[in-house]
């Protein structure tokens, strides 16, 4: 099952996310959780560091946002 969520994403040095649209995950975001993600046509993979709202629950009909602590590219 598909689970839409609303992505803000921030690099290491940001303080806060930027906005970068809706997007369908195979599983359950959770709390500390990695998630890999699609953006401007590559694959981004980070850290999951809040979910709003808190008490979100995967059987809710709401959309949640979802903060994302982008990893940093290894060479």
């Amino acid at each position: 099952m598909a689970h839409r969520v609303r992505i803000f994403l921030r690099h290491g040095n940001q303080i806060a996310g930027r906005y970068i649209g809706e997007r369908d995950l195979r599983e359950a975001p959770r709390l500390d959780g990695r998630i890999a993600f699609e953006h401007e046509g590559r694959m981004k993979t980070g850290k999951i560091e809040s979910i709003v709202p808190p008490d979100w629950r995967p059987d809710s009909a709401l959309i949640p946002s979802v903060h994302i602590v982008a990893e940093a590219l290894k060479i």
